[in-house]
């Protein structure tokens, strides 16, 4: 046995390829057109409502994640992901988890906002971002539009809005698990993106490191005036 052969790459664990990956959004978006438009607007609408009243804002916004990451589980994580990633099928019932719980926020949760302003503005930048910058992604990194990750339909910007979402209520059992939930997800497909093409693991990292910012900034003492 040679050296060489005992030199492996990250992307040497991945099963498909880069086009393979990104031709899955493709398909999704058409499959569920004319969802892609509507998902954005119906979050951001939340996030509107958010700001005036904020609790109702935050269960609407909740509730739509639900329905996102039933809907990504299923539709793509579950059906298109898993058939090229077998590792997806193990992961797959997580999204009905975390459907279930953002459910259960929705419904019968009490939600207490958060207080810090930079939590706060850190919150509602991410789902907006998720939301909107999100799908302009595509452009950037030279795909089609038609290939865009939307909140809602793909799990990684759905997965950054529903950190926002943990920023702008205050810390529970509920926010903590999603929180976490989101965290592995977003973490597993930073890792995977870096194999895959490098940059365009940029996005998950940033938001992972947007929510722990808000985090932070939370639990930090407030400055003593002099």
């Amino acid at each position: 046995m040679t050296e060489a052969s005992l030199d492996y790459a990250l992307s040497d664990l991945l099963l498909f390829s880069e086009r393979v990956y990104w031709r899955l959004f493709v398909l999704e978006n058409a499959a569920l057109w004319p969802l892609p438009l509507i998902a954005p607007a119906a979050i951001v609408a939340a996030v509107l409502l958010q700001v005036r009243r904020p609790p109702t804002g935050v269960r609407l916004l909740a509730a739509l994640l639900a329905l996102g990451w039933i809907s990504v589980g299923l539709s793509f994580v579950w059906y298109r992901y898993a058939p090229v990633n077998w590792a997806m099928g193990y992961v797959a019932p997580l999204f009905a988890v975390q459907a279930a719980l953002l459910t259960d926020l929705a419904v019968r949760g009490r939600v207490r906002m958060a207080h810090n302003r930079v939590r706060r503005a850190a919150g509602r930048g991410l789902v907006v971002a998720a939301a909107l910058a999100y799908p302009a992604l595509s452009l950037v990194q030279g795909r089609a539009l038609a290939g865009a990750e939307v909140a809602g339909i793909a799990p990684d910007p759905t997965a950054a809005a529903t950190l926002g979402l943990a920023l702008l209520a205050r810390d529970s059992w509920r926010g903590r698990a999603v929180c976490a939930i989101s965290l592995a997800w977003l973490g597993q497909s930073a890792l995977t993106l870096y194999a895959l093409g490098g940059p365009t693991a940029i996005p998950p990292a940033l938001a992972m490191l947007t929510a722990l910012a808000g985090v932070i900034a939370d639990r930090a003492p407030p400055a003593r005036s002099r």
